[in-house]
């Protein structure tokens, strides 16, 4: 009989003791466990974030990049178009130079160039030509130059068209006439404006040397 009651004793303490232990170790054990998932959740969630951020940082700079291969690409194509539209132009202001150059020397003994040893281009054109020629090359590569280098063309082709009435009128006069003895004159002049003309153009494409001289 004692040994039951001292069995059912035993039992009894070792239940309260376990209720104890279960009340006061369980809550901090499951609130310790919950701690860490939440910091291990936590930490997934801001790797994830941060992947993602880096992800979208790098798609958006490869984007950039792209966007200026093409920006640049087109650049330069267009500072390509450029350059053959200067060219192009510089072309035909020595192919009138040289025309104007031409028709001072035949109107003048003292000249000095010997004209046999040009390549004679011009043979059949004349200023009224290359009014036209003008406007047909500032047609041509417009899109390529700025309004100031625009504007210059238009300018030339004005000054070379006026000039151009004289010299129709000079082809019909007298060689002793009016306008024969203003030729030279009137050559002078288009060779002027040939200079400011490509003076204007030289400035306006960054070209422009005060120890370089326009011819």
């Amino acid at each position: 009989m004692y040994l039951n009651l001292f069995l059912n004793f035993l039992i009894i303490v070792g239940i309260v003791g376990l209720g104890f232990f279960l009340k006061n170790y369980l809550p901090n054990y499951f609130t310790e466990k919950g701690k860490n998932l939440a910091t291990k959740e936590d930490i997934s969630e801001i790797t994830e974030k941060i992947e993602s951020v880096k992800n979208s940082f790098a798609v958006s700079q490869e984007k950039v990049k792209a966007e200026l291969q093409v920006k640049s690409a087109m650049q330069q194509a267009f500072q390509s178009k450029c350059l053959e539209a200067l060219i192009a132009i510089n072309e035909l202001l020595v192919e009138i130079h040289l025309y104007c150059w031409k028709q001072i020397a035949t109107r003048s003994p003292a000249e000095h160039y010997v004209w046999s040893a040009v390549d004679d281009s011009t043979e059949g054109k004349g200023l009224h030509y290359f009014t036209v020629a003008i406007d047909k090359i500032a047609m041509e590569h417009s899109l390529y130059l700025t309004s100031s280098s625009n504007a210059a063309l238009s300018s030339l082709s004005v000054k070379i068209g006026n000039i151009s009435n004289l010299e129709m009128h000079l082809d019909k006069s007298e060689q002793d006439s009016i306008f024969e003895k203003s030729a030279v004159s009137n050559y002078q002049s288009a060779i002027m404006a040939l200079q400011e003309c490509r003076r204007a153009l030289k400035k306006d494409l960054f070209f422009e040397n005060e120890n370089y001289q326009t011819y």
